[in-house]
């Protein structure tokens, strides 16, 4: 089986060292300074990555992702050939015209989209068939630092795999496929019906979650003590209804819990909990990085909610408070 990994980051990184695993023929296609990046490792015998485990005290243990081929453009992946086209982009490309041409360009049995707001009719192009899009999850954590910061690890990058399943939709005979390869890679799947919002859903309460620690400088106790909290907890409600066709009175009943000041505090102090890294450190870096996600996410989900007559005044309030700490 081909496989093109589009999108050669840190999550396409690790993504590409399971799959080699599974005895896939692998691609890689990313802008210019990342397939050059990819190019010099192979030189070096392959792309270390570093997986971090839950004991502290134990030094992370080291992959090597090797044995690919860079594909620097459209051509060269037509050419490849691939069964499968594995994306682990950004929400701003998929909400590109450049995404939707370069599936029409480059043919495949399946396109695997890991989309943190799931599928949408606008990332799909025209002559793609019923079964080829499967929309996933991302379950694991990976990152292009060492968080310890003086603690003499090598940079590169490094991931931790809780043990949750990646989350699919689509049709079933497309899931099906999606989801035996990644059980070749060592990953467990779950299937969901075919434009569930859970997936979208999830990622409106993290991306409001982010937005406010964002703006209560990058500090969970801060968070806590600023006026975000309430706002970006609002502000999740809000984006959770813009996804939902209709929400009956349970459902409002349930977010009004988990969706309000009280609850994103707890969440506060819920959250680092598990983690075996310096979880304040990883979403500064991570979603730092991801400015313009987090960014485009709000925006769809203000959108969808206006489009279903849902106040979205939280997510405005947000939107406007990250463009002007950019300024």
């Amino acid at each position: 089986m081909k496989v093109i990994i589009v999108g050669c980051g840190a999550v396409g990184q690790v993504f590409g060292l399971h799959l080699q695993k599974a005895g896939v023929e692998l691609g890689c296609y990313d802008r210019p300074a990342v397939t050059e990046k990819l190019k010099g490792a192979l030189a070096q015998g392959g792309m270390p990555l570093y997986q971090v485990s839950r004991s502290h005290r134990r030094e992370p243990f080291t992959h090597r992702l090797a044995n690919y081929q860079v594909l620097t453009d459209v051509a060269e992946c037509q050419q490849f050939e691939p069964d499968v086209i594995w994306c682990t982009l950004p929400s701003t490309a998929y909400h590109s015209e450049w995404f939707r041409a370069f599936l029409q360009k480059v043919p495949s049995d399946r396109v695997v989209c890991f989309a943190p707001e799931g599928g949408r009719p606008e990332f799909i192009p025209d002559n793609s068939g019923q079964d080829r899009m499967v929309f996933a999850g991302i379950t694991f954590m990976a990152w292009q630092a060492d968080l310890e910061g003086s603690s003499g690890r090598p940079e590169g990058v490094y991931f931790w795999r809780p043990p949750l399943g990646i989350p699919l939709t689509g049709t079933k005979t497309a899931c099906r496929a999606v989801a035996q390869l990644l059980k070749q890679a060592g990953f467990r799947s779950s299937v969901g019906k075919q434009g569930s919002p859970a997936q979208a859903a999830v990622t409106a309460v993290m991306t409001a979650f982010v937005a406010g620690l964002e703006l209560s400088g990058w500090s969970l106790r801060g968070f806590r003590k600023s006026s975000w909290l309430g706002r970006a907890a609002r502000a999740s409600r809000e984006g959770v209804l813009s996804q939902l066709s209709r929400a009956g009175i349970f459902t409002k009943a349930i977010l009004g819990i988990l969706c309000s000041p009280a609850g994103f505090s707890f969440l506060t102090l819920l959250l680092p909990i598990p983690f075996p890294f310096n979880l304040e450190k990883y979403l500064k870096l991570h979603y730092t990085k991801t400015r313009e996600q987090t960014l485009t996410l709000l925006e769809v989900f203000a959108k969808d909610g206006e489009k279903r007559g849902v106040a979205v005044e939280n997510i405005q309030l947000l939107l406007q408070g990250l463009r002007d700490s950019a300024l």
